[in-house]
């Protein structure tokens, strides 16, 4: 006998009113965030259904979906369920977020199809909460991918604009720090922490009493206290107890006679469930058990070689079992645990060789990544020949939709192999290309394009991998390394695209190794050839090369010539276009250009919407900067709090940490500035031998906060570490930090490295000369000169750029030497522009 009722409510009245208070509030407009937590089988579930049902009485859109472990590693898989996205969708643009998840939809122009993804499921959301209140239920966040979680928690930050309530229901256990961090955010943001614990004994009575119809007898509730108050234990208890003489008389649910032998676990107790089906039934949901949680029709049959109408016998006889529930037209275990019994009932060799066999059958069937690829990570050792094969011929848009799956499935089949092998130089080319792509392990891709290149006849290959090497330098701050490999006489036997792309980037190698001449000339040489190739890319390349080595007054020409010419959508040519615009928002901010920084930095903003990559840290940098210098410190603060932590890595992150810091320093927050500070680089001392690879913001901010305490020493002492710096490198930042810096000197009387910081700045105004570098250089020279006359034209003309810090700056130092000169009037004149402009952006 197998009791049908599902679980019942029971025991949780409290924790079920508040959660319908948020669904009260999110019909009258007001999103709101609910977290439910507890050991399987405790009736989160449940509870979350009952929310469900509420919301959906009130008129909301519910969307729920639950995370698999063996979907894990797939990106963004959980919310793609939770929101309904399909190929099949009517909607053109949830259509298009499940191209972009499959990597087919390369068209669209997305260098990061994962992080595009994840921005129009956002917009996607946004668009949903327009029509009417949507509630949003995200179970098993335990098993969510990466991504889906943080997805999950950029939601949780809208829900105070959004008629939205989101609701995440996960065990306290396995712990992951990314769970915890959702479930910390739900608390800082006043939300609805559920934490379900074990039923009491009158709760167990009760709950046993409404599956069976009658109040529980002595040798029944005896026989309950072994489920420890676990609803889910209690049902399977009582199912078990009902094969062995359970009876139910006038209102008294009593065991009749001798108990058989009882399940001493809830998976015991699970299992003998499973010997009421039929052994076909049984065979069938082991290999569905191999499949996840959710179970498409399609792929069951395909795995268990039976045509899908033939399964539909033990589809209904599982559900009618209560080991599969129809949700929404798709099957699903009724319990995680039940798949997991399955799971453990098939011998460890056989589930090794179902897993390759469903993995082929798939891949045969031309599934994609994120469905043959969990089969094969569920086996230790690569599946022979035909998986490198298949990771061989895939299209390369469906490696980058699952890219972390890929490179693991990628390293390990290079590894499995000798150089020599067939498959070597393709798979291994692939990996250092996904690599790259991920721009994660930078060491890595770096490592294996080297030997890629090292290893392969094939010239456009090893073109491809030293133009990797040559990027990935860049990134790694190692130009010296790279020289070597730049472009060379040998290299006239490339195509000319090929060539013109390698000339481009070798001229930016020259650049940074401080070979400026050489660079132009390099870079001109790359305009010619690419113009002639006619290749896109190369052309955008050259021009964006041309720019970084050429007089800075062509350079906004220049940048717009290649931005112009990239024409095209695909994932190479958008994440080119990121990298073009990044710098182009700098160069224009640099030359005090405000009207169109703003325009091209809301141009890039919205690529990062659409495309996602990881070029999203440096455009989101540049954004940051931007609102710095032109004073929009609280728009400066939801650009810093829209970063995805895990997104941007350590490095990006010390700076954000810094620029947060540098913006309480202003409003006088310190706590908000120390635990910035904390964040980005522990609990100290700060001093200029224990930093991590310093940054200039990084350095500035730590500066502010020993002059706060009155060590002006070390202030000083942390940031004349930058006058050791080269001068004339691209992408160097610290002229901003020389008037600051010049400042701290004089104070303490420090005329010889304040004399040093003007030389310092002249000769970086010198090799670069726009508006700020040579205003740096003029302002340091005004401090050291008493020259408050200087100053007040500087602060003018940063007024006339939008640097508005710079200018309150200006304003502030011109006003103490006036003051000192004794000219009151004019100084009391100045500071009150410098409060002015502190007041005006909250300082």
């Amino acid at each position: 006998m197998v009791v049908g009722n599902p679980v019942p409510l029971v025991g949780r009245g409290v924790q079920l009113a508040a959660l319908n208070r948020l669904v009260d509030r999110a019909t009258k407009g007001r999103g709101g965030l609910a977290w439910i937590e507890g050991e399987p089988g405790i009736g989160k579930t449940v509870l979350a259904d009952a929310v469900a049902v509420r919301a959906e009485a009130s008129g909301h859109r519910v969307l729920r979906g639950s995370g698999d472990k063996l979907m894990e590693p797939f990106p963004l898989r959980l919310m793609a369920e939770c929101l309904e996205v399909s190929a099949r969708s009517p909607d053109r643009e949830v259509a298009e977020i499940a191209a972009l998840l499959r990597g087919s939809a390369d068209e669209l122009g997305a260098a990061g199809p994962v992080l595009a993804a994840a921005e129009r499921m956002l917009e996607l959301v946004d668009r949903l909460c327009t029509a009417s209140p949507v509630t949003l239920v995200v179970e098993d966040l335990h098993w969510a991918d990466e991504h889906s979680l943080l997805l999950w928690g950029r939601l949780a930050r809208a829900v105070d604009q959004i008629p939205l309530l989101l609701v995440g229901v996960s065990r306290p256990l396995p712990y992951r720090e990314a769970v915890e961090r959702l479930r910390s955010l739900v608390e800082k943001r006043e939300g609805t922490v559920v934490e379900l614990k074990p039923l009491d004994p009158s709760e167990v009575a009760e709950l046993a009493g409404r599956i069976v119809g009658g109040a529980p007898g002595p040798r029944l509730m005896a026989e309950l206290d072994r489920a420890g108050g676990n609803p889910l234990y209690v049902r399977e208890l009582v199912d078990a107890l009902a094969d062995g003489g359970l009876v139910v008389a006038r209102g008294t649910a009593e065991v009749h006679g001798k108990v058989k032998t009882m399940p001493t676990s809830l998976a015991v107790a699970i299992s003998r469930r499973l010997g009421f089906l039929s052994e076909e039934t049984r065979w069938a949901l082991r290999v569905a058990a191999l499949l996840g949680n959710d179970v498409d029709a399609g792929d069951w049959a395909l795995a268990v070689g039976r045509p899908v109408l033939e399964l539909a016998d033990r589809a209904a006889e599982a559900v009618a079992g209560g080991v599969l529930k129809d949700v929404g037209g798709r099957l699903r275990f009724r319990h995680e645990l039940i798949r997991q019994a399955l799971v453990e009932q098939t011998p460890k060799a056989m589930r090794d060789a179902l897993h390759i066999s469903i993995a082929r059958t798939l891949a045969d069937a031309g599934r994609g990544v994120d469905a043959v690829a969990p089969h094969l990570l569920a086996v230790r050792d690569v599946a022979g020949d035909w998986e490198l094969g298949w990771l061989a011929r895939i299209g390369e848009p469906a490696l980058y939709a699952a890219p972390q799956v890929s490179a693991e499935l990628l390293q390990r089949a290079v590894g499995s192999i000798e150089p020599g092998d067939p498959h070597w130089i393709a798979l291994a080319t692939r990996l250092a290309q996904v690599l790259f792509w991920l721009g994660r392990d930078v060491e890595a891709a770096y490592a294996t394009a080297e030997e890629v290149a090292r290893r392969t006849d094939d010239p456009v290959i090893q073109c491809r991998m030293r133009i990797q090497m040559i990027r990935l330098a860049g990134r790694l701050g190692r130009y010296e390394q790279v020289l070597p490999i730049i472009v060379g006489p040998a290299d006239d036997v490339l195509p000319p695209l090929w060539r013109a792309r390698l000339t481009a980037w070798s001229s930016l190698i020259l650049l940074d190794t401080g070979q400026g001449e050489a660079a132009l000339a390099t870079a001109q040489d790359a305009l010619k050839r690419a113009t002639e190739s006619g290749d896109p890319i190369a052309i955008a390349t050259a021009w964006h090369a041309l720019a970084s080595c050429d007089d800075p007054a062509a350079r906004p020409g220049q940048m717009r010539a290649a931005l112009d010419a990239l024409t095209s959508r695909d994932m190479e040519s958008t994440d080119l276009r990121m990298l073009l615009l990044a710098n182009y928002v700098t160069q224009l901010s640099e030359m005090g250009r405000a009207r169109e920084t703003e325009e091209t930095l809301a141009e890039a903003l919205r690529l990062v919407d659409r495309s996602g990559t990881f070029r999203s840290a440096v455009i989101i940098a540049a954004a940051i900067s931007v609102c710095y210098q032109h004073g929009r410190h609280d728009d400066e603060l939801v650009h810093i709090a829209s970063i995805d932590e895990e997104s941007f890595g350590s490095d990006w992150m010390i700076s954000i940490y810094a620029e947060a810091a540098i913006i309480a320093m202003h409003r006088e927050d310190r706590d908000t500035a120390d635990t910035q500070l904390l964040a980005a680089v522990g609990p100290g001392p700060f001093t200029p031998d224990n930093l991590p690879a310093a940054r200039y913001k990084l350095t500035e901010a730590l500066a502010m906060r020993a002059e706060a305490d009155g060590d002006v020493r070390l202030a000083l002492a942390l940031m004349a570490q930058w006058l050791d710096k080269r001068a004339g490198l691209r992408r160097d930042e610290r002229h901003d930090e020389l008037p600051y810096l010049t400042t701290l000197a004089l104070t303490v009387g420090d005329e010889k490295t304040a004399e040093r910081a003007v030389r310092v700045a002249e000769a970086d105004a010198e090799a670069d000369p726009v508006p700020s570098r040579s205003c740096a250089a003029r302002f340091c020279r005004a401090l050291v000169d008493d020259d408050a006359e200087e100053l007040l034209a500087l602060a003018a003309e940063y007024e006339g750029y939008r640097w508005v810090v710079k200018a309150a700056f200006a304003f502030e130092q011109a006003a103490v030497r006036l003051a000192q000169a004794g000219d009151t009037a004019r100084a009391r004149s100045a500071l009150n522009k410098a409060v002015r402009i502190y007041s005006d952006m909250g300082a």
